[in-house]
């Protein structure tokens, strides 16, 4: 173990985190502002981090001693990982921590829309008692489509065999994964077979604005579709297409293309009007991974990797 690396927190960690890495230089600033941040990154080995930055080139040129970047969370879009590894900097994220979080959430979102619990919670606020209008599904009798077998997506399936429904997975990166439960497929039986889509892919050039007018358009059945992944996946104007044209009968959004809603454009605006004001939508906060328990695996298992890492031992991320 090097003891002499100096580990720079930037955002909030569970106590475990720091505890399993006592033997380390750490300094925790979960609060600390950015003209503040350039000079802390001058001695920083090993940065941890959330969401607060995005890790551009520049901010990598700024650390000369950095070797680690951290991620407490599962995607990695907020880091320049490929200047970063051209510059000898490995990085590493923690998917693992809250795999299980995402899914239930997957699972939970799925079972709300079905039943129409958000529709029929609205429309009581509203003075309005529809039994017989808001007659449900029940998820045993339906195909749901997996995009993305990662870490959540895999998690996700093997929560949904309990239901009894079809499960169909599609990966662009991995194959050889299917099995009596789960049929690993290609994304064109996925459309023609889905009721429901849930989405579970990192936000690369392959997956931005994968759901668009086409894809939607593509898809055999009217369906729900859920994303807890990353907002740009979702072409917005698509979906509310999609919705206006019966092709998608409910939404369950996680995440948004753009999450500062301070800096909205007009049309972000009306078009998160129509999405707030849609009795078959459900937004949350990007809230998916966010639990008590996550915000402990995922530091436990942070520092477990950085142990490895420094140890040099294997390492699967």
């Amino acid at each position: 173990m090097n003891k002499k690396h100096h580990i720079l927190i930037i955002d909030d960690v569970h106590p475990s985190f720091i505890s399993k890495l006592s033997a380390y230089s750490i300094e925790y600033v979960p609060t600390i502002s950015v003209d503040v941040l350039w000079d802390a990154m001058q001695e920083a080995t090993i940065l941890v981090m959330r969401s607060k930055l995005n890790i551009t080139a520049d901010w990598i040129d700024r650390a000369p001693k950095l070797k680690l970047i951290a991620r407490l969370g599962s995607g990695m879009d907020n880091i320049d990982v490929d200047y970063a590894t051209t510059h000898g900097i490995h990085c590493i994220n923690a998917p693992e921590g809250n795999r299980n979080a995402v899914a239930e959430q997957a699972v939970g979102t799925m079972l709300a829309l079905l039943s129409n619990v958000y529709k029929g919670d609205r429309e009581i606020s509203q003075g309005v008692w529809d039994r017989r209008g808001n007659e449900g599904r029940e998820l045993r009798n339906l195909t749901v489509g997996i995009i993305g077998y990662g870490n959540v997506g895999s998690r996700l399936a093997e929560l949904l065999v309990g239901f009894g429904c079809e499960i169909l997975a599609y990966d662009l990166y991995k194959n050889g994964f299917g099995n009596a439960q789960i049929k690993e497929v290609h994304l064109a039986e996925l459309q023609d077979h889905s009721d429901i889509v849930t989405i579970h892919v990192p936000l690369t050039n392959n997956s931005q604005n994968m759901v668009n007018d086409e894809f939607i358009e593509r898809m055999k059945k009217s369906i729900l579709l859920l994303n807890l992944s990353r907002g740009a996946v979702v072409n917005i104007s698509a979906l509310i297409n999609g919705i206006k044209s019966g092709k998608v009968l409910g939404v369950g959004l996680d995440v948004l293309p753009n999450e500062k809603l301070d800096t909205y454009t007009k049309e972000e605006r009306n078009n998160l009007s129509y999405l707030s004001d849609s009795k078959v939508v459900m937004i949350s906060p990007h809230i998916g991974g966010i639990t008590k328990d996550a915000y402990i695996m995922l530091a436990e298992v942070l520092a477990d990797k950085i142990l490895k890492w420094d140890n040099r031992l294997p390492l699967v991320n």
